[in-house]
């Protein structure tokens, strides 16, 4: 507990306050409209991107959101070098404990047999999720898994959990407030309708909240919420994802 400690120095100042629900509203509004400027301008200037074949045009949607998301890692690291913090001092790069990466598994587990239950309704093999087919969706599949698992981790649970802890917030706000953040954040889906939508977002945000459990189950280490997130974000899901971006 002596380097969380060392970490999380509690503030509880207005102005930090202030500053973390700022931090939350930029991360969570910030990012999808990053997004939907990118892919806006991508299908302006990338024929594929909307007369291309449906692994081009999945392959392209995926990219996406990697080409914000990783330079909002990078904006990140900047900032908080100017404040004299790095990655490690948020536990980006520590392994944790057992009982974090215990229940990490489990909720990989879960939401991975949660989310196998779509592909026989979309006549995709269950083995596919797994083991895809040679072709663009192993890519854009490791593209998706690699982007959610560590930056998102990063920006919601590393960053933006340790900001509500600094600002002086209880264990749980600092759980719940940065997972509904995070579902907020995929608000791209609403071009599914509202619905759609909320049944997407309020499953997220839950999980979201289950990985910031497991970072502080982990004393403050990111590494089995970002496996755990990797897992999830690399196998049924990015098929379900196809589904829905190249038959809306």
């Amino acid at each position: 507990m002596s380097t969380e400690a060392s970490v999380v120095r509690v503030e509880g100042k207005p102005s930090g306050r202030v500053r973390c629900w700022v931090e939350s509203v930029i991360l969570a509004l910030g990012s999808p409209l990053a997004i939907w400027g990118v892919s806006r301008l991508i299908s302006l200037s990338v024929p594929a991107a909307s007369h291309g074949t449906p692994e081009q045009r999945f392959l392209i949607w995926a990219s996406e959101g990697a080409l914000v998301l990783w330079p909002f890692v990078i904006v990140l690291w900047l900032v908080l070098r100017s404040r004299g913090v790095s990655f490690h001092d948020l536990g980006v790069w520590r392994f944790g404990t057992w009982s974090a990466w215990v229940v990490a598994l489990v909720v990989a587990g879960l939401s991975i047999s949660s989310n196998l239950r779509f592909l026989p309704r979309m006549h995709i093999p269950i083995s596919y999720a797994f083991f895809p087919p040679p072709g663009l969706h192993l890519p854009a599949a490791l593209i998706i898994g690699v982007t959610g698992g560590f930056c998102e981790e990063v920006l919601f649970r590393a960053f933006l959990m340790t900001e509500f802890a600094k600002a002086g917030y209880s264990k749980a706000a600092q759980v719940v407030i940065p997972g509904f953040a995070f579902g907020l954040s995929h608000a791209g889906y609403l071009n599914q309708g509202f619905l759609p939508w909320l049944g997407l977002m309020l499953p997220i945000a839950f999980v979201g909240m289950v990985w910031g459990i497991v970072y502080l189950l982990g004393r403050r280490s990111l590494v089995p919420a970002i496996v755990s997130h990797f897992l999830n974000s690399a196998t049924a899901v990015p098929w379900i994802l196809f589904f829905m971006v190249t038959t809306h």
